[in-house]
């Protein structure tokens, strides 16, 4: 199934009409943020760490993560140092420790992922308008626990309404504080996860810098000769043909018809350097590198992976040209 929702997940997102897979295990609210309810029933499922044994019966140094309800292995094998927090748990010690510390804040979506292999959480911190955009843009707070496939991981990050596209909030953005953050999955995860996403909520100056950053670009114009010569740095074209120069080819096309196309629209003035990094963010956080890509994994993949590295790599160079 397409995203990584399967039979089993379910979500809340709040503030949207439809959600970006379209499938009915997730549903929308549009009048009011997530609740603690709602949030701890999506994570109430029971996940076990059962040790894993031969044929005859023997015991082995090796664990899997099962959930019991369904009676499906959610990661075949981890370590015998691996801890459970069951997220139903996490839930209600972030509701305890930082929402209600700070009742500003709001859940702005919950789900599960890859029938509850995945787990996220993200909670609105700050809602701003750059001048001439015409969509909103959230930063959340996201703690995520991907099981086996990695550790427990809070950040922060921004998402624009128009096409749910993201772009971690880091360092050269204005929030100098390191905000994506990975846990193992030892027993002292929950204390550590909740410490940082707490230091994350202090930072409204710095979101504020960030405003003021994204709004600069939005009244730097560009010429089509300086896009051009931006571009042709981000995708160098290959003297010969070949899978590299086709490649290049179609990045440069499909960011130009971003900027040049369906974007003008929400912006009142397009062709800027603000203009250009939301062109390049919307390719980023949509186009697939593999066959095996789908939106889930894109969409993590812009938030704290390799994707997330490239923009801010470009946002850094908008700033500077």
């Amino acid at each position: 199934m397409s995203a990584g929702i399967m039979q089993d997940d379910r979500g809340i997102v709040s503030g949207v009409k439809s959600v970006w897979h379209l499938l009915p295990q997730y549903k929308c609210i549009l009048e009011r943020p997530v609740t603690t309810k709602e949030a701890v029933g999506i994570a109430t499922y029971p996940i076990e760490k059962q040790q894993l044994c031969r044929p005859n019966g023997q015991l082995v140094d090796a664990w899997s993560i099962v959930r019991t309800d369904t009676d499906s292995t959610l990661v075949p094998a981890v370590g015998e140092r691996f801890t459970i927090v069951q997220n139903h748990h996490m839930v209600n010690f972030i509701s305890e420790h930082l929402l209600a510390v700070y009742p500003e804040l709001t859940i702005q979506s919950v789900g599960t992922l890859w029938n509850g292999g995945t787990f996220f959480l993200n909670i609105a911190i700050n809602e701003f308008q750059v001048k001439g955009d015409k969509s909103p843009t959230i930063t959340n707070l996201m703690y995520c626990n991907p099981l086996g496939k990695g550790s427990y991981t809070a950040c922060a990050h921004t998402t624009r309404i128009v096409c749910a596209n993201t772009n971690r909030v880091a360092e050269t953005q204005g929030l100098a504080n390191q905000s994506l953050k990975k846990f193992r999955h030892t027993s002292s995860a929950t204390v550590k996860i909740n410490d940082h996403l707490i230091d994350m909520a202090e930072l409204k100056l710095e979101l504020k810098r960030h405003e003021l950053c994204l709004t600069s670009l939005a009244e730097a114009e560009m010429t089509v000769g300086q896009v051009d010569a931006f571009l042709s740095t981000l995708f160098p074209m290959p003297k010969e043909d070949g899978r590299g120069k086709t490649i290049a080819v179609n990045a440069k096309a499909a960011i130009l018809n971003i900027f040049e196309g369906v974007q003008t629209q929400t912006l009142s003035k397009p062709f800027t350097k603000y203009g250009l990094f939301q062109a390049y963010t919307d390719w980023a956080d949509h186009e697939k590198t593999s066959r095996n890509s789908d939106v889930a994994s894109v969409m993590y993949d812009g938030i704290m992976g390799i994707r997330a590295d490239k923009k801010q790599s470009v946002l850094e160079s908008l700033i500077t040209a």
